[in-house]
């Protein structure tokens, strides 16, 4: 790529004029990640401890529109920037970051989801401290811009992403193990949430047990069918309440669930209804979670909600729930897994599916009791 080799023939000077602005201290620091809702919380643990080190600095975060609401009430987050990840692509796009990072007169940058945009545009803003994850999955391109960065640390496969985010931060100063995500919700969440759950009798005094209706990535996703028979299951073995969960665009998915279900009156449809920061509030107030990989389970985790995490094709070793009262169910499949935290496919190559079509109903519900008899 010409802007690449651009960069690498430009370096010396760049480097040098980075190094003019280097200032004794750490006043401003941005931590760029712009990927989903389950990876923005699994780096929640980076902007505390980055805070808890340097309380005095401001810390700012690049992220995508999906995922800025997550940020809103963080205390350890100063300030956040909207980047949609289109927007990277293009020299005049590159240009606008570039432009932008400048703005921020940044003295440390922190590559979370590391890209060559990413890589480029702190070198040409004259970060002084630059630091990235490089990707086990990565291709010749990118592996040959990482030595743009002052400093990068290499994921490995079998290993939590976390560890990796901990080590990352070694190269501020930061030593610690403390690996524990937060969410935050908004004011107001708990009475909004509150109001929901009274408007139906019939679960009012029932355990209440969530239900994702969706993923971000459609790979991961448990067929409607296998929802609404779940459901059934839930309303009937347990006397549960289901709370059907999903954002605004899961409304269509919600409505189909409902069509194909019984005993409706002990289904409710909360799609669409909480925003990310007022979801919290939903979240802890049920018996039970159950999802896939996806962010919102990454919520109920965060929140020590017992939950069942159906992880599909996601590799595990990498990025999971890590409370005690959660139950990962993974089917032992050649090709599982083949989803992992910095490769990420959207399709199946099998076709079928088959590490989420083959989970069935009486195995989820399995779980549920064992997680209820804990």
């Amino acid at each position: 790529m010409i802007y690449v080799l651009i960069t690498y023939l430009f370096y010396p000077l760049l480097y040098l004029m980075a190094l003019l602005r280097k200032k004794i201290g750490v006043k401003r620091i941005l931590v760029i990640q712009t990927a989903k809702i389950g990876d923005m919380i699994c780096s929640t643990p980076v902007f505390r401890e980055i805070k808890k080190k340097y309380p005095g600095a401001s810390l700012s975060v690049m992220a995508s529109p999906a995922t800025v609401e997550l940020l809103k009430y963080n205390p350890y987050v100063d300030n956040v920037i909207t980047l949609d990840t289109k927007g990277t692509k293009g020299i005049s796009r590159k240009l606008k970051l570039i432009k932008l990072l400048r703005k921020g007169k940044y003295d440390v940058s922190l590559s979370i989801n590391p890209n060559i945009p990413f890589t480029i545009a702190p070198v040409w803003s004259l970060i002084p401290l630059r630091i990235a994850i490089m990707p086990n999955y990565c291709g010749l391109t990118l592996k040959t811009v990482f030595g743009l960065n002052t400093h990068f640390v290499r994921h490995k496969s079998q290993r939590l992403v976390l560890e990796t985010y901990m080590d990352m931060l070694k190269e501020i100063g930061i030593k610690t193990e403390n690996i524990l995500k937060e969410v935050y919700k908004s004011p107001g969440a708990d009475e909004k949430v509150k109001t929901f759950l009274s408007k139906s009798r019939d679960i009012k005094n029932s355990p209440k047990i969530g239900i994702a209706v969706s993923s971000g990535n459609k790979l991961k996703e448990l067929d409607k069918s296998t929802i609404a028979s779940l459901a059934k299951q839930l309303i009937s073995d347990l006397n549960a309440g289901v709370v059907l969960i999903g954002s605004e665009a899961d409304k269509n998915i919600a409505r189909e669930i409902l069509k194909m279900s019984e005993n409706k009156n002990s289904i409710m449809d909360s799609t669409g209804v909480f925003s990310l920061n007022e979801l919290p509030a939903l979240i802890e107030q049920l018996s039970m979670f159950i999802g896939v990989d996806s962010g919102i389970t990454y919520m109920a985790d965060t929140m020590s909600v017992p939950l069942i995490s159906i992880a599909g094709p996601s590799d595990i070793s990498e990025q999971r729930p890590l409370g005690k009262n959660s139950i990962i169910i993974q089917k032992d499949i050649s090709c599982v897994p083949c989803s992992h935290v910095y490769r990420a496919p959207y399709s199946c190559e099998r076709g079928d599916r088959i590490c989420i079509t083959t989970v069935s109903v009486t195995e989820i519900l399995e779980a549920v009791k064992k997680l209820l008899h804990r």
